[in-house]
C-alpha cells in the first residue's frame, strides 16, 4: 500500500512539474509591451526558468537550451516546455518579436549561468547506515565507520561524478555553433545601425530602425555573455587534436574583431541610418561600452579556462586594453563607467597572472598532478611543460603563447611598465577636482568614501581598479615596481614647486600608491623601503606642519595622507620616532582641517592597540611608555573632535580612539578618571539609536572599568551613563536589540558586578534583577547571563537565585544535554541516557559546548557558594552528564565530549560528591544501570577522571601559575574521591586502592 501511494505521489509530482514547464515559457513571451512592473515578472520568470535549468537539465528537459535557442532565432514560442505541442499565440509584429527575443536570450544566459556552476555532488559514505533503513536495512549501528575507509572508493565516486559533469556540459555545448554565429550577426547590426532582414519597411522608418538597433545591441551583448557562459563548459583538454578547436578559434578571432570595432570611448562612429536620431551619440556610446565590456569579460573567462586558445588575441587585445590608460587624460579616465575601467584593469591582471604567458614561469608548466586530473576527468596528468609524447601539445612551442609571451613582456620591459606605474598614479590614484571639492564641502563624506577605499568595500570606484592593478604589478615586478614608485616620490618631491597644487597632488597619490604596496615594500627578509630614515627626513616635517583653514586642499591633504603612510609602517618605527610620530598625530587631532583630524584619530587608535601589543615579556615597550606620555593630551583633542563630528561613523572612529587609549593606559589615567567621565554623558545623549555608537560606548566603559575598578563605577558621571547603557542594550523587548547589542552590554554588567561594592551599587544592581531573569528565561546568550547571574548571587546572597530554583534546575539540564546527546549516522541528535539504549527521542534544545561549559563551571561555583541550594539545582544536570560519560567510558566509544568540557564537567562532579559523597551509588542507581555493569562503569569513571587530572599540557608546563592551578585540581579530585570511598563501599572496593595511591 506505501508504494502504491509512493507511486501516486511521483505521478503527481511528475504532472505538476510538467505543467511548469508548459506554463511558464508561455508566461515568459507572452506577448505584451515591457513596462516595470512586467519587466520585474519577467525577472522573476527567467530565474524560475533557470532554477529548473539547475536540476531538470539534461535529464527532465534535455531540449531547454535548444527550445531557448529557436525562440532567440525566431521570436517565436513554437515548442519550449516538456512534452508540449502547442504554438506560439504571439502578435506577428516586430515589435513583439523583438521583445520576445530579448527575453529568451537572458533567460538562456541565466540558464547557462545555473548549468555551469552546478556543484559536483559526490555522496558520503556512512559505515552505520540511517536509522530505520539505509543500505543495510537495519537500525542505527553502535559504531560507524572510520572516514578513511572511504578512501578507497573515492576515485570510483568522483569519477561518477565528473562524467556525469562532462556529460552535462557536452549536451550544454550542443548551442555552441548557434551562438558563435549570433554573435557575428547581431553584433555587426549593432554597430552599423542596420536591420535584420526580417525588418520590413512601416510608417516612422527612422523610429522603427532605432528600436531595431536597440534589439540588436542588446541582443549581441547577450550573445556574447551566454558564450562567455559556455566557453568554460568546453573542456578542451587536447588543443592540437580537439575537433572543435578550430571554431573556438574563429569565435576568438571575430570577439576580438569586435572588441577593436567597439573600443573608443566616447564612440563617434554614428551611422548614416541613425544619424537623425537625437541623443544617439549618448545613447551609441553606453551600447557600444556594453558591448565592449561583454567582449574584454569573455576574453577573461577564455583566458582563465582556455589559455593557449587564447593566446593568439593577446598581442591584440592586450595593447588595445593598455593603451588608453597610457595615452588617455584624467579627465577622460574619471567619466569612464566604473564597470569599463573594471574590466579594462581586470583582464590586465589576468594576462599578468597567467602563467602561460609568462616567459620566466614557461619551465614550470605542467607537471602531472593525479588529483586534478580525476577532478577533472582527465586520463592523464596536466598538460606537461616538457614535450615527452611528441606530439606537439607542449603550450612552450606553440607559435601563439610565444607570441602572447613577447607582448607580455613589452608590456613589462624597462620604460613601459614605469609608464604605466606613472599613469596608474597620476590617473586613478590622484585626488580629482570632484573630491578636492567635497573635501571643502563634505569633509566627513570624503573621509568616510576613502575609508570605504581603504577597507575595499567601495570596489567600484576608479581608485580601487588602479590599487588593485598597481598591486598585481607589484607581484609580479616586485623589486621594479618597488623602484620606480620611489624614485617617482623622489622626483616629485625635488622637481616639482613644493608650493604648486598639482605637485602637493602628486606627492599625495605618490603616498597612497607606497600605502598600498606598503606589505611588499618592507616585506620579511627584504625591506626595499628604509622607512625610519624617510620618515625623519620627509614625512616628520609634514606632520608637524600646523596649517590652517587657508592652506590649499592639497595641501591638508597631503598631510592627511602622511598620517595615514606613517600608520600604514607604523611597526618599522624605532622607539623615540614612535614617540615623535605619537605625539605629531595626537596633535593632528586638533587639526581645522576635520578629514585630517579623523585620520589621526584613526591612526591614534591603531597605534596604541600596537603599543600594547608589542610588550616585551611583561614590560612595558618604549612604544606603550611614548603612547602615556602623551595619551592625556590625546584624549583631550579626540573628546573635543567627538564634538566637531557629526556622522555616525567618524564619531564610531572617534570612540574606538578613546577606547584604544584607555586600554593602553589602564591606571594610568585615575587622575584624569573625572575628565574623562565628564565627556560621557554628552555622548550618550548624541547615541540616539544608533547600534555602533552604543557598541563603542560599552566598549570605552568596559575598558575604563577593568582598568580602574570601582572608582569608575563609583563615579556620578560615569553611572549616568553606565546604568542606561546597560538597560537600552539589555531590553530584549526591542526588535533585533538581542542580536545587536545584548552580548556587549552583558560583558560590561559582568564588568561592573566585578568591580562593585554592595555599600554604594547594591540597590542598582538589585533593580537591574527583573531584566536579567527575563533574558535567563528567553535561553539567550546563557554563558553571559549565567556568569552575571553568578556575581550578582556573590555580592546579593542567594535570595538572587532562589526564586529561580526549579528554572535554573532545567536550564541546566537543557544546556548539558550537548554532552549526553550524540548524532546518529544521519546526523540527527539522539540522547543517550546512562546505560539505557532505548532513549532515541530528538532533543529539541541541544545546547552548544560554550553553553554546556558555562552551565557546568555555573553550577559548580553555585554549589561552593551556597552548598544545600545549588546541591538541589545543579545535581540532576550533573548526574546525567556523568552518567552518560560512564557509560562512553565503559563502552569504549570515543566520547563526543571535548577536553575542557570533559575538565569543568569532573570539576563540577568533584563539588558534588564533596557535599554528597554517596553521588556515585546515587547515579548509577537513578538511572536504572544493571547491577551487573555498576562496577565496570565506576572503575571507567575513575580512570577517566583520575587520566584527566593528572594530564599535563605544553602550556602548564612552561607556566608555573598554570602548574599551581593544577595541583590545585589534582588535591580537590584527591579530597572528593577520599571523601566518597569512605561513604561508598562500591566505590572502596572498585577504586580504593587506585584513588588511595592517586592522593598519597
Amino acid at each position: 500500500q506505501q508504494q502504491q501511494q509512493l507511486h501516486v505521489f511521483i505521478d503527481q509530482l511528475t504532472q505538476e512539474r510538467n505543467i511548469i514547464r508548459q506554463t511558464l515559457p508561455k508566461l515568459l513571451f507572452r506577448g505584451v509591451r515591457t513596462t516595470n512592473n512586467d519587466a520585474t515578472l519577467m525577472l522573476h520568470l527567467q530565474l524560475a526558468l533557470s532554477n529548473i535549468a539547475l536540476f531538470d537539465f539534461p535529464t527532465g528537459w534535455p531540449t531547454l537550451l535548444e527550445d531557448l535557442m529557436s525562440v532567440v532565432q525566431n521570436g517565436s514560442l513554437g515548442v519550449v516546455g516538456a512534452a508540449t505541442t502547442a504554438t506560439s499565440c504571439l502578435d506577428d509584429d516586430d515589435a513583439t518579436r523583438r521583445i520576445v527575443r530579448v527575453r529568451a536570450i537572458k533567460a538562456l544566459r541565466m540558464c547557462l549561468s545555473s548549468i555551469r556552476h552546478r556543484r559536483i555532488v559526490v555522496p558520503k559514505g556512512r559505515g552505520g547506515g540511517r536509522r530505520g533503513g539505509g543500505f543495510g536495512g537495519g537500525g542505527r549501528q553502535p559504531q560507524q565507520q572510520h572516514p578513511l575507509m572511504d578512501m578507497r572508493h573515492l576515485e570510483s565516486l568522483i569519477g561518477k561524478a565528473v562524467h556525469e559533469r562532462k556529460e552535462v556540459h557536452r549536451m550544454a555545448c550542443r548551442i555552441f555553433n548557434g551562438l558563435a554565429e549570433g554573435i557575428v550577426q547581431h553584433a555587426q547590426l549593432a554597430v552599423t545601425g542596420g536591420r535584420s532582414s526580417s525588418s520590413s519597411s512601416r510608417v516612422g522608418q527612422e523610429r522603427n530602425d532605432y528600436a531595431a538597433w536597440q534589439t540588436e545591441c542588446k541582443l549581441a551583448t547577450q550573445y556574447i555573455k551566454c558564450i562567455t557562459e559556455v566557453i568554460p563548459m568546453l573542456e578542451v583538454e587536447q588543443v592540437h587534436s580537439d575537433p572543435r578547436v578550430p571554431v573556438i578559434r574563429s569565435l576568438l578571432d571575430n570577439l576580438t574583431q569586435i572588441s577593436q570595432a567597439v573600443k573608443s570611448y566616447p564612440f563617434v562612429s554614428i551611422p548614416s541610418i541613425l544619424q537623425g536620431v537625437s541623443s544617439i551619440q549618448q545613447e551609441m556610446t553606453i551600447q557600444m561600452d556594453k558591448l565592449y565590456r561583454a567582449t574584454l569579460t569573455c576574453g577573461l573567462n577564455s583566458m582563465k579556462y582556455q589559455p593557449q586558445l587564447f593566446a593568439s588575441q593577446i598581442p591584440t587585445v592586450l595593447p588595445s586594453v593598455v593603451e588608453p590608460i597610457l595615452t588617455l587624460d584624467e579627465a577622460v579616465l574619471q567619466i569612464m563607467p566604473v564597470k569599463r575601467l573594471i574590466i579594462m584593469t581586470s583582464f590586465i591582471q589576468m594576462v599578468l597572472q597567467c602563467a602561460l604567458y609568462d616567459e620566466r614561469r614557461k619551465d614550470r608548466l605542467g607537471g602531472n598532478n593525479a588529483v586534478l586530473s580525476m577532478l577533472m576527468g582527465r586520463k592523464g596528468g596536466g598538460a606537461g611543460g616538457n614535450d615527452e609524447s611528441g606530439d606537439g601539445s607542449n603550450p612552450n612551442n606553440d607559435p601563439a603563447v610565444i607570441a602572447a609571451r613577447e607582448t607580455v613582456s613589452a608590456l613589462l620591459a624597462e620604460g613601459t611598465i614605469e609608464r604605466l606605474i606613472e599613469c596608474i598614479v597620476g590617473k586613478f590614484l590622484m585626488l580629482h577636482p570632484d573630491e578636492v571639492e567635497e573635501w571643502e564641502s563634505d569633509p566627513e563624506g570624503r573621509y568616510e568614501t576613502d575609508l570605504a577605499e581603504e577597507a575595499i568595500l567601495d570596489a567600484a570606484s576608479p581608485r580601487h581598479c588602479g590599487g588593485a592593478l598597481l598591486m598585481t604589478l607589484m607581484n609580479v615586478e616586485t623589486d621594479r615596481v618597488a623602484k620606480t614608485l620611489l624614485d617617482l616620490t623622489q622626483r616629485v618631491f625635488q622637481q616639482l614647486p613644493q608650493d604648486d597644487v598639482n605637485s602637493m597632488l602628486s606627492r599625495e597619490a605618490c603616498y597612497r600608491a607606497l600605502e598600498l604596496c606598503h606589505n611588499s615594500m618592507i616585506a620579511t627578509g627584504k625591506r626595499r623601503l628604509n622607512f625610519s630614515d624617510w620618515f625623519q627626513a620627509e614625512l616628520l616635517p609634514i606632520l608637524r606642519t600646523e596649517l590652517t583653514e587657508n592652506n590649499p586642499v592639497a595641501m591638508r591633504a597631503m598631510q592627511a595622507r602622511a598620517v595615514t603612510l606613517t600608520k600604514a609602517y607604523a611597526r618599522s618605527l624605532k622607539g623615540e620616532e614612535f614617540d615623535a610620530a605619537f605625539q605629531a598625530i595626537a596633535k593632528l587631532m586638533a587639526a581645522p582641517d576635520l578629514v585630517t583630524a579623523l585620520c589621526a584619530s584613526r591612526c591614534i587608535d591603531y597605534l596604541a592597540i600596537l603599543s600594547v601589543q608589542e610588550r616585551e615579556s611583561g614590560e612595558d615597550s618604549p612604544q606603550l611608555l611614548a603612547v602615556r606620555n602623551h595619551s592625556v593630551f590625546a584624549l583631550g583633542n579626540a573628546f573635543a573632535l567627538a564634538n566637531r563630528a557629526e556622522s555616525e561613523e567618524c564619531l564610531r572612529v572617534i570612540l574606538m580612539c578613546v577606547s584604544a587609549l584607555v586600554e593602553a593606559n589602564g591606571v594610568y589615567l585615575e587622575p584624569v578618571l573625572q575628565a574623562i567621565a565628564e565627556q560621557l554623558p554628552p555622548l550618550w545623549e548624541r547615541a540616539g539609536d544608533s547600534v555602533p555608537i552604543h557598541s563603542c560606548l560599552l566598549s570605552v566603559l568596559t575598558h575604563l572599568i577593568m582598568k580602574m575598578g570601582y572608582s569608575t563605577v563609583e563615579n556620578s558621571h560615569v553611572q549616568a551613563v553606565l546604568f542606561p547603557l546597560l538597560d537600552y542594550c539589555t531590553d530584549i523587548s526591542v526588535v533585533n536589540r538581542a542580536e545587536t547589542l545584548l552580548e556587549d552590554g552583558l560583558r560590561l554588567w559582568l564588568v561592573t558586578l566585578l568591580s562593585s561594592r554592595v555599600a554604594t551599587i547594591g540597590p542598582k544592581l538589585t533593580s537591574m534583577l527583573p531584566r536579567l531573569h527575563l533574558i535567563l528565561r528567553s535561553g539567550l546568550e546563557p554563558h553571559l547571563s549565567l556568569k552575571v547571574l553568578q556575581f550578582n548571587s556573590i555580592l546579593l546572597g542567594k535570595q538572587v537565585v532562589e526564586p529561580l530554583g526549579d528554572f535554573l534546575r532545567e536550564l541546566l539540564v537543557t544546556l548539558t544535554s550537548r554532552v549526553h546527546v550524540k548524532a546518529n549516522a544521519s546526523g540527527d541528535e539522539m540522547e543517550e541516557d546512562g546505560g539505557n539504549s532505548g532513549g532515541s527521542s530528538k532533543e529539541k534544545d541541544v545546547g552548544t559546548m560554550r553553553d554546556a561549559i558555562a552551565a557546568l563551571s555555573y553550577a559548580e561555583v553555585l554549589m561552593q557558594v551556597f552548598p544545600a541550594l545549588g546541591y538541589s539545582i545543579s545535581s540532576p544536570a550533573i548526574s546525567k552528564v556523568m552518567s552518560f560519560i560512564s557509560s562512553g567510558c565503559e563502552d569504549g566509544q570515543r566520547l563526543s565530549v571535548t577536553i575542557p568540557l570533559l575538565e569543568v564537567a569532573l570539576s563540577s562532579f568533584r563539588r558534588l560528591i564533596w557535599i554528597n559523597p554517596i553521588a556515585f551509588d546515587e547515579i548509577f542507581t537513578q538511572y536504572n544501570v544493571d547491577p551487573s555493569q555498576r562496577d565496570l562503569k565506576v572503575a571507567a569513571l575513575v580512570k577517566t577522571w583520575l587520566g584527566v587530572v593528572t594530564s599535563v599540557s605544553l602550556a602548564t608546563m612552561i607556566s608555573k601559575k598554570a602548574q599551581t592551578i593544577r595541583f590545585i585540581d589534582q588535591k580537590g579530585a584527591a579530597l572528593s574521591l577520599c571523601s566518597a570511598i569512605c561513604r561508598s563501599p562500591t566505590l572502596a572496593r572498585v577504586a580504593g586502592a587506585d584513588i588511595v595511591e592517586f592522593t598519597r
